[in-house]
């Protein structure tokens, strides 16, 4: 039975209705979504929902671990809006059942690492990391990291296709179909295979605007409609670092919504307008 592999949805609905839309993607018999179906992107119970009503085996990301207590203090500040946003989207449903691995023969699906959905590797640490994987395991496929790869070494193999979500370049790559590419694999026994389907970025900018997210969190949001557009390495990271450095030189704290709202004023937005404005804008556009 062939396995439809994804990762990194985020909340993307039209990029995942795309890939099941996808000749490759209807001929699978199983599906296995690696983590962080959820956040980030405006419909997340909505995705959730979709992948439950089909079955998929949905594992624990980094996102899902933190909607298990969102309530924390920890989740306090300006910078969790979003996410918060979330969790009341997901109202009602138990994500502490989802398992953090998968092993399918000598496949083994995680989210970050074997055991840990917050470990972030880079591509080029891949390499040296390849001997350590577990004994019985020639194929460890991935997500976490937006940017995919596909490495291997010693009789080994590492996969990441990229977020479907919100897929990123890899530092210094160009590719003439950036905007709104959905990445995802099909395994079938031995055989892994990659592909990407095209979907409507516009159609995730009503959602935001739609859905509530964008007024909630207009600077988060924006940031990760821009890597959609335009797949920028890390682009939500630059916002948050540019951010970062704004409250640090402000005696403010990233959990500030003042920090937030100053950096938005200087940060290299493709519009130069703030946030609130360009959502306003976007929506008399749509």
């Amino acid at each position: 039975m062939s396995t439809l592999i994804l990762t990194d949805i985020h909340g993307n609905l039209p990029a995942l209705e795309a890939i099941l839309a996808h000749p490759a993607a209807q001929g699978c018999g199983r599906i296995v979504s690696l983590g962080d179906h959820v956040n980030f992107g405006p419909q997340s119970r909505a995705v959730h929902d979709r992948l439950t009503a089909l079955g998929a085996v949905m594992l624990l990301g980094n996102h899902e671990e933190r909607l298990l207590h969102p309530a924390d203090s920890q989740f306090d500040g300006y910078n969790w809006r979003l996410m918060r946003f979330t969790a009341r989207q997901m109202a009602g449903i138990d994500l502490s059942g989802l398992p953090t691995d998968l092993r399918l023969g000598s496949a083994l699906l995680t989210h970050g690492t074997p055991g840990n959905p917050y470990h972030l590797v880079q591509p080029w640490e891949v390499p040296a990391l390849l001997p350590a994987l577990p004994e019985g395991v020639s194929l460890l496929i991935s997500g976490h990291n937006h940017t995919p790869w596909d490495v291997q070494g010693n009789g080994r193999r590492w996969v990441n296709p990229g977020s479907v979500g919100m897929r990123e370049l890899a530092p210094g790559a160009s590719w003439p179909d950036a905007p709104g590419v959905a990445p995802f694999l099909v395994l079938d026994g031995d055989a892994l295979t990659h592909h990407t389907a095209r979907y409507d970025v516009a159609a995730v900018a009503r959602a935001f605007i739609e859905t509530g997210a964008a007024a909630v969190a207009p600077e988060l949001c924006r940031a990760v409609l821009h890597v959609m557009q335009t797949a920028q390495p890390q682009g939500a990271s630059v916002v948050i670092r540019h951010v970062n450095a704004t409250a640090a030189a402000t005696g403010l704290t990233l959990g500030d919504e003042a920090a937030w709202r100053a950096a938005d004023l200087t940060c290299p937005w493709a519009e130069p307008i703030p946030s609130p404005e360009f959502w306003k804008q976007l929506e008399a556009a749509l």
